[in-house]
């Protein structure tokens, strides 16, 4: 392999690691080059950075780490690379990929809502409508759930009332916004745990009535039967667990998720743009990514560049608005 253009090897903090999450990755392609053509030069792989905005070893970064080897396979001269910048809740990594030369091949991984939580909270919401938002790839509903036991459904936790304590996630998250929203609905005590894990394990032990978190965090759990799903966050049934109600099915309009996916600084040419695109949109098919989302506990979905701006745009006004009327709470964040 030829060597990483100037200036990029100090970004690349680790190759992509193989097989992060419930389900092991594939291994990045060991096949032999081709033999070279008389007369024609070979051409290097470029390297392409996948920039999370989030610390080392988070969510975040475990996630791109995860997803990179599927989409290195829809990319053959690609060699790619992970770096995670933390800092604001995101927008530090946003502010470097904005600076950032269109020669410099670098990608950002985005989460929504937290993303644009955070740029709401700041007052940097600019800096987002900065950026060419390119594609979602996967969703992740929030789920209702609580401890197994006698009893346990969705009338019987509405009927505790304010007697009932919900756990959730960090504010600004897809599921705190959730319980923001319930609470105009149904009564409870909101209770905010430093992280998604933290919250569901305080429901597995019975320290809350209920927690809301994304399906991702609970779906070991439920399917192990130690956790009972109340309700999924959804428009419609998620197909991961087919027999789960959702929210609306019992009466509660109420939908929440998150989205996760990628955007490129401004000026990228748009041959390459094209490529990017096409690469997310056969990720997102390739079956083995598919079998992890099932394992995982996100649905593979890809949404086109125009339809996620478009969705983006309006979130961005929607957060702001809530956020000038009825501010959530800001936890202290990398």
């Amino acid at each position: 392999m030829s060597p990483a253009p100037a200036g990029a090897e100090p970004r690349r903090r680790a190759l992509l690691a193989l097989g992060l999450g419930l389900v092991a990755a594939p291994a990045l392609a060991q096949t032999p080059p081709d033999p070279p053509v008389p007369g024609v030069k070979s051409r290097p792989a470029r390297s392409l950075i996948l920039m999370v905005g989030g610390p080392a070893g988070g969510a975040a970064d475990r996630w791109a780490r995860g997803f990179a080897p599927y989409l290195e396979r829809q990319l053959p001269r690609a060699a790619l690379g992970v770096e995670a910048v933390p800092g604001e809740g995101g927008l530090t990594a946003i502010r470097r990929l904005l600076e950032a030369s269109t020669e410099a091949r670098m990608m950002g991984t985005v989460s929504a809502p937290l993303l644009i939580s955070r740029a709401v909270e700041l007052g940097q919401t600019s800096l987002l409508s900065g950026l060419d938002w390119l594609a979602a790839v996967s969703d992740e509903p929030v789920v209702l759930v609580t401890a197994v036991r006698p009893g346990g459904d969705l009338a019987a936790f509405r009927a505790m009332g304010e007697a009932a304590t919900l756990g959730l996630p960090p504010p600004g998250t897809a599921a705190a916004l959730f319980g923001d929203a319930w609470m105009r609905l149904s009564p409870a005590s909101l209770l905010h745990f430093p992280s998604a894990a933290a919250a569901r394990q305080a429901a597995l032990a019975g320290n809350v009535a209920a927690a809301a978190v994304a399906l991702t965090e609970a779906i070991g759990a439920i399917r192990e039967g130690r956790l009972e799903p109340l309700g999924l966050a959804s428009a419609s049934r998620c197909p991961l667990l087919p027999e789960v109600p959702t929210l609306m099915e019992q009466g509660i309009p109420l939908i929440a998720g998150a989205q996760r996916g990628f955007v490129l600084p401004p000026g990228v040419p748009p041959r390459i743009r094209e490529r990017l695109v096409a690469a997310l949109r056969a990720t997102v098919e390739d079956p083995e990514f598919r079998a992890r989302g099932d394992s995982a506990g996100f649905v593979p979905r890809f949404i086109a560049p125009e339809v996620w701006s478009a969705q983006i745009t309006a979130s961005i006004e929607r957060l702001g608005r809530r956020w000038a009327e009825e501010p959530w709470q800001i936890n202290a964040r990398g």
